[in-house]
């Protein structure tokens, strides 16, 4: 059942169902989700008392997937629909014509494709024009930052791209970053903090205070910059 409580400005909502437990858990899904299992015998205000005092636990869990979740909804490839670039707004153009295209001037994305309703293959020139841009863009800033971040005798570190639905970047132990190519559409200082945070993960693969300290110490306006990539993907 759906419920929910009041913490401070937060409005917290939670699943609840009831089980053959002897405790009460909470877990915060990848989705922000809050699903929270209860013994048989609880009471509503057992509850509710009990997510009230894991509510900070609860936003921070909610707030450190957000931070790694692609918000853009789901795009119909019609005229005048709002495409983002670098932290801009665009309007798509569709264009009939025999040759396929896609260019950037004057406010709009065009489109150049043999049938305007071909939702498919316009949706396929729109990703291969992102991703050729995000290479472009991505490199050059990877490039950068690894430069000041990690010793040359080091610089083993290499860059992927892929399209992802829930993660803007990721680090492994073979030094690989990838990066969402979903981040080109962007403000550039965005996707350099993803870059900067992946590159933290090569010292620390957790989000310890180690790590933060890391970050601050390489990118001091972090918070600001990744609140702002949590809220401008919309």
């Amino acid at each position: 059942m759906k419920k929910s409580i009041q913490y401070g400005s937060s409005l917290i909502e939670f699943d609840l169902e009831f089980s053959d437990r002897k405790t009460l858990g909470i877990k915060v899904h990848p989705d922000k989700r809050v699903q929270v299992s209860a013994p048989f015998d609880s009471t509503e205000a057992k509850v509710n008392k009990k997510i009230y005092s894991k509510a900070s636990w609860i936003i921070k869990q909610q707030d450190f997937f957000l931070s790694f979740h692609p918000l853009t909804p789901p795009r119909k490839y019609v005229s005048g629909e709002t495409h983002l670039y670098l932290g801009k707004q665009y309007r798509l153009r569709l264009v009939q014509s025999e040759e396929e295209s896609v260019k950037l001037y004057s406010g709009y994305i065009t489109v150049q494709c043999k049938d305007k309703e071909d939702k498919r293959t316009i949706e396929k020139l729109l990703k291969k024009w992102y991703r050729d841009k995000a290479e472009m863009h991505f490199y050059i800033l990877f490039k950068k930052r690894v430069s000041q971040m990690i010793p040359s005798k080091d610089s083993s570190t290499s860059l992927a791209l892929k399209w992802m639905s829930k993660r803007w970047g990721i680090c492994n132990s073979q030094s690989q970053v990838t990066l969402n190519i979903e981040l080109i559409k962007a403000p550039k200082k965005c996707i350099e903090y993803v870059i900067v945070h992946e590159l933290c993960h090569l010292s620390y693969l957790n989000h310890s205070k180690s790590f933060y300290n890391l970050l601050e110490k390489h990118f001091p306006n972090w918070k600001n910059t990744k609140y702002q990539l949590e809220h401008f993907m919309v």
